[in-house]
């Protein structure tokens, strides 16, 4: 079966396609609510509001966080299909299938069609990029063009063609504008290591990479945005940018997102799971194999991300994603190279059949602690098909039909993104205190007292003006129906004013406060 699928000449185009149909699959269906998505959502929607490319804000005040590529596509897309969610993260998808196909091409191109195939289904089975795929955020466009760079740097040294030069330094440059100096730094590094252990770091080689002419075009890229947007908000988006989200995200925990370096080893498991299993026999082959420039570059490609991230304070699950494309090529090459060798799949699959088993009794026993999701615990068993399909993959296993076996795990994959975004993630969703309160907002004057929920600035798709200690009396008195947003924890800081009550309280998802309304009492 993968014999006849890889020598189909297009077969990368329908692995594009299945991937962009999975990423765009029901992604109009789930409310703008985590605050990533929220943030980055409304800041596109504000700024062209406001016709406005060079200052970004949230809710009408500066947001630093991030460059603005991915704020330009999703104006683009709002401009298109309207300000939605579908619009937020359509071209998430887009540049999540493009990098799946990137990938697919690449090790088709140095290691074979069968390699190349089997790595765009790793990329397709794996449930973390299919969930990050379809989040309105940068990443997925930071992913992307990094992939290209990376990809073009090695196909350059191989052919000497122009074109990948051109490909390599212009992805390095919209990098830099979808997420800052990263896109920089970290293939650079990359670079300079496979240079320097395939012992090509010398002046020839160094002048056919031109590194000046491609200095000067990334700048060329980059560049007038950046001093276009310093200039504007007089050096305060530069600071905040820089300073913090950068220097500060490297050398200490930010927003709680911390841990130990084995938090990044198991960001890279869960990230490539199902056939994250065999990933440490996959690099334990590729280090025997490091003499194969290709199999050298794919390893330090992937380790040198995985190791970046590492030594940082500040550690997410989507900081590793840069590195599963290449460390899906080892896995794929390792999959080729053991294709009649049932043994070397042994423990993965019994691994991924275990834990498989274990999912469902799980999640309905992970949800009934949340508060907010324990009525709901019950969808855990909306996920038996994976299971089943697992077991259906350690049959074949046994019955040392390796193709099928791989297939069915490619299908267990792809099933629990299906099923999640079908069914599941729809209803936890309706959970959420924004999607049970939106309603209660229609008409109102609304306002927000320290803090809010910044999913209630997107789907108002309107500026929340905040209200300090003593403006709290004054705004119920000129709009006795108002609304004030808050958290219970900043609310049980002060006296209400006099008529004032709680009338709404729900526990946000996945975060730890309490969002409320502060309302007039009803007589």
């Amino acid at each position: 079966m993968i014999d006849k699928l890889s020598s189909y000449k297009f077969y990368p185009l329908l692995v594009f396609l299945l991937a962009w149909s999975l990423y765009l699959f029901n992604s109009g269906a789930v409310s703008i609510y985590i605050l990533d998505e929220a943030k980055n959502a409304e800041c596109a929607r504000e700024m062209l509001e406001r016709a406005d490319f060079f200052v970004p804000t949230f809710n009408q005040e500066l947001r630093t966080d991030k460059p603005p590529l991915h704020y330009f596509f999703m104006m683009l897309s709002y401009s298109v299909f309207g300000v939605n969610p579908f619009a937020a993260r359509f071209f998430s998808a887009l540049f999540g299938a493009l990098t799946v196909l990137i990938a697919t091409l690449f090790a088709r191109q140095f290691a074979g069609s069968k390699t190349g195939l089997i790595t765009g289904g790793v990329l397709l089975a794996s449930v973390h990029l299919s969930i990050q795929f379809h989040l309105a955020v940068p990443d997925p466009y930071l992913v992307f063009f990094m992939s290209v760079a990376i990809c073009s740097f090695y196909t350059f040294l191989e052919n000497r063609k122009i074109v990948y030069l051109i490909a390599l330094y212009g992805s390095i440059g919209l990098g830099t504008l979808t997420k800052g100096p990263i896109a920089i730094a970290l293939p650079g590094l990359i670079f300079l290591l496979y240079l320097i252990s395939s012992k090509q770091l010398n002046w020839p080689t160094l002048r056919t990479l031109r590194p000046f002419w491609g200095a000067a075009f990334v700048l060329l890229i980059a560049m007038p945005w950046y001093i276009l947007a310093h200039l504007k908000t007089n050096g305060a988006w530069t600071e905040g940018f820089f300073l913090r989200h950068n220097i500060g995200r490297f050398t200490d925990e930010m927003e709680g997102h911390g841990g130990t370096f084995v938090a990044t080893l198991l960001f890279v498991l869960i990230g490539l799971f199902p056939f994250s299993v065999y990933l440490p026999q996959a690099l334990v082959e590729g280090f025997r194999n490091r003499k194969e420039r290709f199999i050298l570059f794919n390893l330090l490609a992937g380790l040198c991300i995985v190791g970046f991230f590492m030594l940082s304070k500040t550690r997410l699950p989507n900081y590793t994603v840069p590195a599963l494309p290449f460390l899906a090529i080892l896995i794929g090459q390792f999959i080729v190279n053991n294709r009649n060798r049932p043994k070397a799949f042994t423990a993965g699959i019994w691994t991924i059949f275990i834990f498989s088993v274990i999912l469902v009794p799980a999640l309905i026993v992970g949800l009934k602690f949340d508060p907010s999701l324990a009525d709901i615990r019950w969808v855990g068993w909306y996920f038996v098909p994976f299971p089943l399909l697992v077991g259906t993959a350690l049959f074949f296993h046994f019955q040392k039909k390796l193709p099928l076996m791989h297939l069915f795990t490619l299908f267990a994959g792809m099933a629990v993104a299906l099923i999640f975004f079908a069914v599941v993630f729809p209803k936890i969703d309706r959970q959420n205190p924004v999607a049970k309160s939106i309603e209660l907002l229609q008409g109102k004057e609304v306002r927000y007292f320290r803090k809010f929920n910044a999913a209630y600035a997107f789907n108002l798709k309107k500026e929340l003006p905040p209200l300090q200690d003593n403006e709290l009396a004054p705004f119920f008195k000129q709009y006795p129906d108002g609304v004030v947003i808050s958290t219970r924890k900043k609310v049980n800081e002060i006296a209400l004013p006099e008529g004032c009550e709680i009338s709404f309280s729900s526990h946000d998802l996945f975060e730890s406060p309490v969002t409320v309304f502060i309302t007039k009492r009803k007589p």
